[in-house]
């Protein structure tokens, strides 16, 4: 993607009055390389630039439809006449668009429309469609967990039920309970805890190969930015979460088991067998 951080291109056109970053494809096409000078024609006027850095994207632009330029708005103001622009504005929660705009108009500052993408994010949050795909998406994932919890849980309960006479063994034999403890975490560790590992593995190898495949035939090629996969930090997090209360619980359930366990009967349940 960018080779520097969009910021340092911004430093850019505060550092050079005439700078302009323009598109690589845009920049091969033509050969031009940073440093080197060309010239625009805004609203009929030409104005020159210099050219100080050459990016693949920018956000909002599309290059294989129609080339961008990034530059200076009072230098190109200053060498042709005003023309409509767009200004994005970061709203804090709960700030509202009216007062805004009589604050500009106080400045006499027209505003030709006013786009407020918060009420499109609510639109299309209550999208029927988009609220079916990601309530199904959650319904099959708590299932999956539910599923997997209970389990792991009743694997765990019937494993140490059917090794009593094991465990009674082994400490008669000397072995102290927390020696035993440790023993049976490991094994939870090698066996759940491997399992649990691969299957993260798996998985976001399996989306990275995979989910490119939800592109569509007509976009494959035009999609600006490129098609990616990205794993959001919030969903590992609780992914994470679900995957420890397990751990935990088993470790729990192995406590609470060993905590019980009387030497005497089990070797006697064992002569028994």
């Amino acid at each position: 993607m960018f080779k520097a951080h969009p910021y340092q291109y911004l430093n850019l056109l505060g550092q050079y009055e005439q700078a302009v970053i323009i598109p690589s494809s845009f920049a091969q096409k033509h050969s031009i390389k940073p440093g080197d000078t060309m010239s625009i024609t805004v609203s009929q006027r030409p104005v020159d630039f210099v050219v100080v850095a050459t990016v693949p994207y920018w956000p909002s632009q599309y290059p294989d439809q129609t080339p961008f330029f990034i530059a200076n708005l009072e230098y190109v103001y200053d060498q042709a006449p005003m023309t409509p622009y767009e200004v994005w504005l970061k709203m804090k929660d709960g700030a509202k668009v009216a007062p805004l705009i009589e604050a500009l108009k106080a400045k006499k500052i027209d505003v030709a429309s006013v786009k407020d993408v918060r009420n499109e994010l609510i639109t299309q949050k209550k999208h029927p469609a988009r609220g079916g795909v990601f309530g199904i998406l959650s319904l099959g994932f708590l299932v999956s967990v539910f599923v997997s919890l209970v389990g792991y849980i009743l694997y765990w309960f019937f494993n140490l039920s059917s090794r009593v006479v094991q465990f009674g063994v082994l400490r008669a034999m000397g072995l102290s309970r927390k020696q035993l403890t440790g023993m049976l975490l490991l094994e939870q560790v090698f066996t759940a805890g491997l399992a649990i590992a691969l299957g993260l593995g798996i998985g976001k190898l399996t989306s990275y190969l995979f989910l490119p495949f939800l592109q569509t035939a007509e976009n494959v090629k035009t999609q600006v930015p490129p098609f990616r996969v990205v794993f959001d930090a919030r969903d590992t997090d609780q992914l994470y979460v679900v995957v420890a209360v397990m751990m935990l619980t088993g470790a729990g359930l192995l406590f609470m088991h060993i905590r019980r366990l009387r030497v005497h009967q089990a070797v006697k349940l064992g002569e028994e067998k």
